[in-house]
């Protein structure tokens, strides 16, 4: 089991995945989003399949990757109430073969 860290700063809709997650799930040029609402577990399955669901993986020279939703976290806040605060959460996930699941019920502020 690989523990990833995610990071969404909610004042700029930004989500930053670092190269080290994206390698655990087999290193894919395009990822995939979804939200359970009722296990409030944000799921990033990478993929080889460049569709309109899909974002494409660039990387930072930080050995990162981050894109931008206002309309995923405006989504996630409106049927969970979570990440209501202005700032950056922090929330370390796990990986299950091409899977990465973050509990975002357990996201932390990054100054708390």
């Amino acid at each position: 089991m690989t523990e990833v860290r995610l990071r969404i700063d909610t004042k700029y809709n930004h989500f930053h995945i670092h190269r080290q997650a994206l390698y655990a799930i087999g290193d894919p040029p395009f990822l995939n989003f979804g939200y359970d609402p009722e296990s409030m577990e944000l799921l990033v399955a990478g993929t080889w399949i460049d569709d309109l669901k899909s974002v494409r993986v660039h990387y930072t020279k930080e050995g990162s990757v981050y894109f931008y939703s206002k309309p995923l976290i405006t989504g996630i806040r409106k049927v969970s109430n979570i990440l209501t605060k202005t700032g950056s959460y922090f929330v370390d996930g796990e990986v299950i073969g091409k899977l990465i699941i973050y509990p975002l019920g357990e996201a932390k502020m990054a100054n708390e």
